[in-house]
């Protein structure tokens, strides 16, 4: 019969919480089986944030606090010092400390099961009676995220870690409070001592960095940042910042040194299509376009797909730095975490098929695991499930000691954070923002923004631009000479009507070839929605207001062309109302 002792569900080794278990210590070394001895005592883990060795014994002393509250070093960043004089320069000027913190409790997601979402084909989408019978039931849902907790502390790095599919990209979204797109939410998320509904209100300080990369690929790299800056300016300027020119700029540059991607300046973003900067300097552009937003809340989606392992250890740095000084609360789940990048995280959280078998501190984690058996050699003694897993962390003194943090948000240190971050957001907000508003600058300052931005689109694709200038010209010239000098009777009625057709026929078909364009920009304007940069009525504008010296150049000398080379009538009056109409028809198939 096998003795009990030599089993590892059995043998546990000291705990990362609770009382030290020496009886169960010197069992463990008694184990006649070498591989779980050995992965025990042969490795050492790295404390979070710290440079001293941690071995195995010490990750299972008695207080899992010690491991959560030690003291962190500098990670090591080259521009750790500009983030902490610019902290200092903003609180000279004012602002008070914008720590939040995430606390999330039984959180359970429900999508429909992907069988209800389709049809089998076209026709099967008419049958009334099941049409109405899938209306009054209720769908099978299927649960994407289950029982899921936690809590990320003003100055907390968090690693989410799971397969795809696990339910990672969903645990984000709903930390960064973007809940649409699910059928059924429960469970309590609060944002310092907020609600989800009333952090809806500063959604431009919780901030999402998702995995896709969308960006208008003829803008160049600065001209990116620089309206990513632009739009972020805070209406009282930190101490020593002259005018807003000088923010924008200061921020665009350390923004591009931070990332070393400051040569890229003048290169395009570009995309599959349009050539510009690499894979990773675009991925690079994307994370230090979130970085603009100032946020204090940052969820990480798989941010260092496209990096290389240098580059992504250096944003797990300056990550590790800013949160550090700021007092920021981040989230980030990677699919390769090395660990230079996984010893810089204060705390872990593992799902698995949706649920939770994991959270709690990054440097207990590998213990924790070992303890139930994951060691060379013992495949077929651990737990097989994920519901297993559970079942055994639920019982761990690990699970007690992290349960304990979900009261923050009722302390009074949680309260007195979230009002000096509202008080921090007014000062910042310009004063020409109702109250409630999660944007940073005007309305009219968003405008010229967004203005600016449509005139650096056109000018950077100059090709299409011009050629759709000229050839406007050579069709003017072309219906005009079909029509030309028709007869002022009531012969030339027909004629004179097909000339104005055709002028109005034209331009309204060119204007709609803008409508793929229209669709492409579509993306990023969702995406700076939930940046909070500006209001999707302030980029109407701007298209407007750029479409409007462009088409009035381009009607002008239209107008001239085919109108008198049709022989229409030979005044003013005419011509005006000839033009007039024109312009304006073509001005709203534009902006529809």
């Amino acid at each position: 019969m096998e003795n009990p002792a030599n089993d590892p569900l059995n043998s546990r080794a000291p705990t990362e919480c609770g009382e030290y278990d020496k009886d169960a210590d010197t069992e463990k070394e008694t184990l006649t089986v070498p591989e779980i001895r050995g992965a025990a005592s042969a490795e050492t883990l790295i404390v979070p944030g710290t440079s001293n060795a941690v071995s195995t014994e010490t990750i299972a002393s008695p207080n899992c606090s010690d491991i959560i509250s030690t003291p962190k070093n500098d990670p090591g960043w080259g521009m750790t010092d500009h983030v902490i004089s610019t902290r200092e320069r903003e609180e000279a000027a004012g602002y008070k400390p914008r720590q939040l913190g995430i606390t999330w409790q039984n959180l359970t997601v429900e999508v429909p099961s992907a069988e209800t979402a389709v049809n089998e084909n076209v026709i099967s989408q008419f049958n009334i009676p099941r049409v109405i019978g899938d209306f009054l039931r209720k769908p099978p849902l299927k649960s994407i995220l289950q029982g899921s907790h936690g809590c990320v502390k003003p100055g907390e790095m968090l690693l989410v870690l799971g397969r795809p599919g696990s339910g990672c990209t969903t645990l984000l979204k709903l930390l960064a409070n973007m809940r649409r797109g699910y059928y059924n939410i429960t469970g309590d998320i609060r944002f310092g001592s907020m609600s989800s509904d009333e952090a809806q209100k500063y959604r431009g300080q919780i901030v999402m960095n998702t995995e896709e990369e969308l960006f208008y690929p003829r803008l160049t790299v600065g001209q990116t940042m620089d309206f990513a800056a632009r739009l972020k300016i805070p209406f009282h300027l930190p101490d020593g910042t002259k005018s807003n020119a000088d923010y924008t700029a200061e921020t665009t540059k350390f923004l591009l040194e931070a990332m070393k991607i400051s040569h890229t300046v003048d290169t395009k973003v570009g995309n599959e299509y349009v050539r510009g900067v690499s894979g990773g300097e675009r991925k690079r552009v994307s994370i230090i376009e979130c970085m603009a937003t100032r946020g204090s809340i940052y969820t990480w989606d798989n941010s260092t797909r496209g990096l290389d392992a240098s580059t992504a250890l250096e944003w797990a740095k300056a990550l590790r730095a800013m949160t550090d000084v700021l007092g920021l609360s981040t989230v980030v789940t990677l699919y390769q975490a090395g660990n230079g990048i996984y010893n810089l995280f204060d705390k872990v959280l593992v799902l698995d098929e949706g649920r939770q078998i994991y959270y709690g501190p990054a440097a207990a984690a590998k213990r924790f695991m070992q303890d139930l058996g994951f060691v060379p050699g013992y495949e077929s003694r651990f737990p097989q499930n994920a519901d297993a897993i559970l079942a055994e962390y639920k019982n761990s003194p690990v699970y007690q000691h992290m349960v304990a943090e979900y009261d923050y948000p009722n302390s009074d240190i949680a309260h007195q954070r979230t009002e000096d971050f509202k008080e921090s957001i007014a000062w910042e907000k310009s004063k020409y923002l109702p109250k409630n508003s999660p944007l940073t600058i005007s309305f009219w300052s968003q405008v010229e923004a967004c203005t600016i931005r449509q005139y650096q689109i056109l000018w950077g694709d100059k090709s299409t631009f011009l050629a759709k200038q000229i050839l406007s010209t050579i069709m003017a010239l072309i219906a005009g000479s079909c029509f030309y000098d028709s007869p002022p009777t009531s012969l030339g009625l027909f004629t004179k009507g097909g000339a104005v057709f055709f002028a109005l026929l034209y331009n309204c078909i060119v204007a709609m070839s803008e409508v793929t364009e229209s669709f492409k920009g579509r993306p990023v304007l969702l995406k700076h929605k939930s940046f909070a940069m500006y209001h999707p009525a302030a980029f109407c504008l701007a298209q407007i207001a750029a479409d409007f010296p462009v088409l009035l150049i381009q009607c002008s000398v239209f107008s001239i062309v085919i109108y008198w080379m049709s022989g229409l009538r030979h005044t003013a009056a005419a011509f005006w109302t000839f033009w007039v109409i024109l312009f304006t028809v073509t001005l709203v198939s534009s902006s529809i």
